[in-house]
């Protein structure tokens, strides 16, 4: 018995016509696994011959369409095998072949990376790597002894591929029949052709198709007559002469008719021949409906199972995802309580850090505070200290001076001698400590007992006498009598009683403008109220004061209503000037 590896086409199965054929026809050990099981491409249909080869043992190897581009690639890899190729309509020129093929549908595929393949019965989606393995696989040479069987109608695969192989390969065979890619007509020469095959001869296409003795080149049916009428009718039409006996005429007549006789015997049998073989035709075709509708049926049934299988998969799956999703959801929950009360308890810490951090600021606060506070009490202690030490060394002093010009005070009712410029409150302690507590004793004191004191009071050289300490106390003196109320302006701050304002030298001292006022209670003799009747007249900064020459000061001292000289004996220019010295 023949062992066969039988490859189907790209749309084919293992239960097709073909093997189907050559198992219940012809008898023989087909073996036809899927090509498709590890893949489309003729690099995975290559394959798996591949491993049935290098598994078993064939006689001979039958390809069909792209299952003939698989066995010649099989057999140009494994040269060693014993066994012969019977290619049926091979696909060769596979990548030139395939649909759509245009430079255009390429880069799309390309690019995209799949292509959706629709046919007779599959509907799938073909990646790159189909076409890469094509390129490089549909031109293979066989290296055993094959026979191509290829129709001239081929719709599909065109016939001069197949040539090209022949005329290109010594051990290959090449027979063109009157069929198209399909090949059903040419399936009964499969017998002829593989016993040629396995004895190593080589017939022709010509051979093939007269092998059935009823088709002509065109495909049209010839009536052949019997050799022995032909002879007799070629006898007769050889007599010379002309028949002139009515028997001859007779006897042609009788051979005519006879003739015509076997003539419709022919006639009749080919008719029940052709009657036959449209009968077989219909036979086959049932056969390959039936096969078709069974291998659908069995793929419908397979798919309903494997459907049905998903389906209690998916379910499984949903109840699983769903007892997943309560769990999760369930956790989340809990989760979510557990950070509200996280939260909560921040919250509450917050606060609780929230209230130790007020009073660890307060804490600090006071430490700071206690501590400026001892530091400032600390500095006034030495201040005091230190301001005592040399008050004490000065009242010492005070047995050195000349008393009876200067005159003594109990101390009982002290004029206030810081309005004299140059006197602050220090220097009055120091004047206090030496004894002198009232205007009228410095009035007194004269350049002799300046000297004195100024030493006394450790003061710069002559400073009682540049600051002319004497004179000021006697303006003091005479302004202590004067009844406060006839300097005062009326309340209304716009109206100036005396016009000596008109006298001021504005061209000399300036106009205030948009400079920013100086703080003019700094000059002794300027009070509040003073300050107040200063702004009405327009005099704000030190500038303007320190530019007053005696005119422009007393006409400034009669505008605000002060006793005649004070402004000149209170030495305002002068001590404006020393102010904006800083």
């Amino acid at each position: 018995m023949l062992r066969v590896l039988f490859a189907h086409g790209f749309e084919g199965s293992p239960i097709g016509s073909k093997p189907t054929y050559m198992k219940e026809a012809l008898g023989w050990d087909v073996t036809a696994p899927k090509m498709s099981e590890l893949g489309w491409s003729i690099a995975n249909q290559t394959e798996v011959l591949i491993r049935h080869l290098d598994g078993g043992q064939f006689d001979l190897v039958v390809g069909s369409s792209m299952g003939g581009l698989a066995a010649a690639n099989a057999s140009s890899m494994r040269p060693q095998v014993e066994t012969r190729l019977l290619l049926i309509a091979p696909a060769f020129g596979l990548a030139e072949n395939w649909e759509g093929m245009e430079e255009t549908g390429r880069n799309a595929w390309k690019t995209t990376g799949e292509r959706r393949y629709t046919g007779f019965e599959l509907d799938i989606v073909l990646p790159w790597e189909f076409m890469e393995s094509a390129e490089k696989m549909s031109w293979p040479n066989p290296a055993h002894p094959t026979t191509i069987m290829h129709g001239k109608y081929d719709e599909v695969v065109p016939i001069s591929f197949s040539r090209k192989i022949a005329e290109g390969c010594e051990n290959v065979s090449l027979h063109e029949t009157d069929d198209s890619h399909r090949m059903k007509d040419s399936m009964r020469f499969i017998p002829e052709v593989v016993s040629n095959l396995m004895k190593g001869l080589v017939i022709s296409s010509v051979e093939i198709s007269g092998t059935g003795g009823g088709h002509s080149p065109d495909g049209e049916e010839k009536l052949e007559v019997p050799a022995e009428l032909s002879e007799e009718v070629s006898e007769i039409g050889d007599v010379g002469g002309v028949v002139e006996s009515q028997a001859d005429i007779e006897q042609l007549e009788a051979e005519m008719r006879k003739l015509e006789a076997e003539m419709e015997k022919k006639k009749a049998a080919l008719e029940t021949s052709k009657k036959e073989v449209l009968s077989e035709q219909i036979t086959l075709e049932k056969e390959d409906l039936e096969e078709e509708k069974e291998r659908m049926s069995i793929e419908a049934s397979d798919a309903i199972i494997k459907a049905e299988e998903e389906v209690e998969l998916a379910k499984a799956e949903a109840e699983q995802a769903i007892k997943r999703a309560d769990q999760e959801e369930a956790e989340a929950e809990e989760a979510r309580l557990i950070a509200e009360i996280e939260e909560d308890e921040a919250q509450e810490a917050k606060v609780d850090a929230d209230a130790a951090k007020s009073k660890l600021d307060e804490a600090f606060r006071k430490a700071e505070m206690a501590g400026k506070n001892a530091e400032q009490y600390t500095e006034e202690m030495e201040k005091e200290k230190r301001e005592g030490l040399i008050l004490e060394r000065i009242a010492q002093r005070g047995d050195s001076l000349d008393w009876a010009t200067i005159g003594i005070s109990e101390g009982s009712n002290p004029d206030d001698l810081t309005m004299i410029n140059g006197i602050d409150e220090f220097t009055q302690k120091k004047l206090n400590a030496l004894g002198i507590f009232t205007y009228r004793q410095i009035s007194n004191i004269d350049s002799e007992a300046s000297n004195e004191v100024n030493d006394s009071l450790e003061l710069l050289p002559e400073k009682i006498v540049e600051l002319a300490w004497t004179q000021q106390a006697i303006t003091m003196l005479e302004l202590k009598g004067v009844d406060k109320s006839s300097s005062k302006l009326e309340e209304d701050d716009d109206v100036v009683t005396d016009l000596s304002a008109s006298q001021i030298k504005w061209a000399q001292i300036g106009e205030a403008g948009d400079r920013k006022s100086d703080d003019l209670t700094l000059i002794k003799g300027v009070n509040a109220e003073t300050l107040k009747k200063l702004k009405v007249l327009g005099i704000r900064t030190f500038d303007q004061i320190s530019k007053m020459d005696k005119e422009t000061a007393e006409a400034v001292n009669g505008a605000l209503g002060l006793m005649p000289g004070r402004v000149s004996k209170m030495m305002w220019a002068e001590q404006a000037k020393t102010l904006m010295k800083g």
